[in-house]
C-alpha cells in the first residue's frame, strides 16, 4: 500500500512529538495521546480506494484522503466535498486548503485524529492544532485540546512559569482570542497575574491592547509589587503614545498608591506627576496620608477601600524600604 511522499516532511502523527516512547521529565512536561474507538487508522494519507487528494498551501502538503471517511468527520469537509467538481477528467477530486503558516505542520496530526481517533498533545503546538479543529468543526479534538490547555494552564498556576509553561506569548494569545471559551481565557488571564512580572518587562508588553492592560492593573491577583504595575502601567502608555484621557485615568485610578515605595510616593508628588486628573491626584494625596497616619488607631476609619488592600499576589515590606524610581516611565501625563 503505497503512501504519498511530500514535498515537505511532515512530522510522524503516529508518534509523540520527541519521536520516541512518553517521557514525563522533572518539570513534568509530557505528552498525552488521546483516542476514541471508531478508526480508519490503515487509510491515512494512503491511496487505496482514495478519491480525493487535499492540497495544502499550493502544494507546501499533500495528502491522499477519502471523502467518506472527512465528510463523517467534519460537517465542514462535508460542504467544502459537496462544492468539489472535477478537473480535466482527474480520476480524483483536488480540494485545496489554505491554513495558517504555524498549522502546516500539524496538519497531519489534525488529519490523523479523523482517520483514526487519535492524537499526540504537546504545548508546543496544541494551540494552532485547535484552530484546526475549530475551523474544520471537529467537536472532540476541540474537546481533547480545551482539556490539555486547561491543564497546563492549571498547573501554571499553582506550581508558577516553569519549563512545561505555555509561553508568555501564547498565554496572553488565548486571553485576546475570540475563539477560545470563556473558562480556558478566565485560566489564562489569572497565568498573566501569576507572570505579570515577565510580561511586563517582555517585548510583548507594549503591544497588548489597552482592554488586556486595563484589566490586568484592576485584577487582585497580580503577582507583583505596586511599584513595577505602576512602572509598566505608565511604560506602556508611553511606548503606545496613549492621549485618550479616559482611557489613561481608567488605568491610572486602579493603581494602588498607598502601597507603592515611600521613595515613589514623594517624587509622584514633589513632579505633580498626575497634575492633569484631578481623581488621581486625589488619590496620591491620600496615599500619602496614609503613610503619615496609618499608625494612627483614630486615623484607621480614613483609609478603607480597595487603595488600601494589598492585591493578593502581593507580599508585605516595610514602607521604609528605599525603591528605585523608574524615571523612564513615571513622568508627567
Amino acid at each position: 500500500m503505497r503512501r504519498y511522499s511530500a514535498q515537505v516532511q511532515y512530522p510522524d502523527p503516529t508518534k509523540p512529538p520527541s519521536g520516541g516512547v512518553l517521557d514525563v521529565n522533572e518539570d513534568g512536561d509530557s505528552t498525552r495521546k488521546c483516542k476514541t474507538t471508531q478508526s480508519f487508522e490503515t487509510l491515512f494519507d494512503s491511496e487505496a480506494l482514495s478519491d480525493v487528494v487535499l492540497n495544502i498551501n499550493e502544494g507546501e502538503l499533500t495528502f491522499n484522503a477519502h471523502k467518506m471517511i472527512l465528510g463523517m468527520k467534519s460537517e465542514v469537509f462535508t460542504r467544502l466535498l459537496n462544492e468539489l467538481t472535477a478537473v480535466d477528467d482527474s480520476p480524483r477530486l483536488i480540494l485545496k486548503l489554505h491554513v495558517d503558516a504555524d498549522c502546516v505542520q500539524i496538519f497531519s496530526r489534525f488529519l490523523y485524529f479523523l482517520y483514526s481517533g487519535a492524537v499526540w498533545l504537546h504545548r508546543e503546538y496544541v494551540v494552532p492544532l485547535y484552530r484546526l479543529a475549530v475551523d474544520y468543526s471537529v467537536w472532540p479534538l476541540i474537546s481533547h485540546c480545551e482539556n490539555y490547555i486547561m491543564q497546563i494552564l492549571e498547573k501554571t498556576i499553582q506550581y508558577g512559569y516553569g519549563t512545561a509553561s505555555f509561553s508568555i506569548e501564547v498565554v496572553s494569545s488565548l486571553y485576546e482570542s475570540n475563539i477560545m471559551p470563556g473558562q480556558i481565557r478566565s485560566q489564562a488571564f489569572q497565568v498573566l497575574c501569576v507572570c505579570f512580572t515577565q510580561l511586563s518587562c517582555s517585548k510583548l508588553w507594549s503591544s497588548c491592547s489597552w482592554e488586556m492592560v486595563r484589566d490586568l492593573i484592576q485584577s487582585d491577583d497580580i503577582n507583583a509589587d505596586e511599584d513595577c504595575i505602576l512602572s509598566a502601567a505608565t511604560g506602556w502608555m508611553k511606548d503606545n503614545k496613549l492621549q485618550d484621557k479616559s482611557k489613561i485615568q481608567d488605568i491610572l485610578a486602579n493603581i494602588r498608591y498607598p502601597m507603592l515605595n515611600r521613595r515613589v510616593l514623594y517624587h509622584l508628588l514633589k513632579n505633580r506627576a498626575f497634575q492633569n486628573f484631578p481623581y488621581v491626584a486625589e488619590l496620591v494625596d491620600g496615599a500619602v496620608k496614609y503613610q503619615c497616619f496609618k499608625d494612627l488607631a483614630e486615623a484607621h476609619h480614613e483609609f478603607t477601600g480597595v487603595q488600601y488592600q494589598r492585591r493578593k499576589g502581593q507580599l508585605p515590606r516595610s514602607s521604609q524600604t528605599v525603591g528605585t524610581v523608574p524615571h523612564q516611565h513615571i513622568q508627567s501625563v
